[in-house]
């Protein structure tokens, strides 16, 4: 007797099939024929970002971009500029629209939107999982939405709830 289970992915594979140009016969396959080793490790460091707590704000690293001093004088101004709200000033520096993740890359996938609902998803897993990951007693939120924090499009940002 078989004995058998399927453990989807958090993409759905049927995404597949929306691609402008499928480089393969599947989407595991697709990934092997257009991604170079360099591609890979950039895309896990995307997914699985350096992330930084400086006087109990939690950022992005590659978002935040200052350091020593001067990381202390930008959170000072966020402060006066967000009046100490450190939702805000958390969203603020960790809000992106997800088309800015393809700046360089554009194709016309990027119009799908079954393609960046599913990109939108992955980042969430993913960012969620490090966040928990890095910090279990706290209750940091993942969150996608439109023109977050005055980004284009749907965007994703991340924050504390307090």
């Amino acid at each position: 007797m078989l004995n058998y289970k399927l453990n989807k992915s958090i993409v759905d594979n049927q995404i597949f099939e929306e691609f402008e140009e499928q480089k393969g016969e599947s989407l595991f396959n697709h990934s092997a024929n257009c991604c170079s080793i360099d591609d890979f490790l950039a895309i896990a460091y995307t997914l699985c970002p350096d992330i930084i707590e400086i006087n109990g704000y939690i950022f992005i690293s590659d978002l935040f971009d200052a350091e020593g001093e001067n990381a202390l004088e930008r959170i000072r101004r966020l402060e006066e500029q967000f009046n100490g709200d450190k939702i805000k000033i958390e969203q603020w520096i960790n809000s992106r629209s997800l088309g800015d993740f393809f700046i360089g890359s554009y194709t016309q996938s990027l119009e799908n939107d079954k393609i960046i609902d599913e990109f939108a998803k992955a980042l969430v897993y993913f960012w969620d999982k490090r966040v928990k990951e890095l910090f279990p007693n706290k209750n940091i939120i993942i969150e996608i939405g439109d023109e977050i924090m005055g980004e284009l499009g749907l965007s994703i940002t991340m924050y504390e709830q307090l």
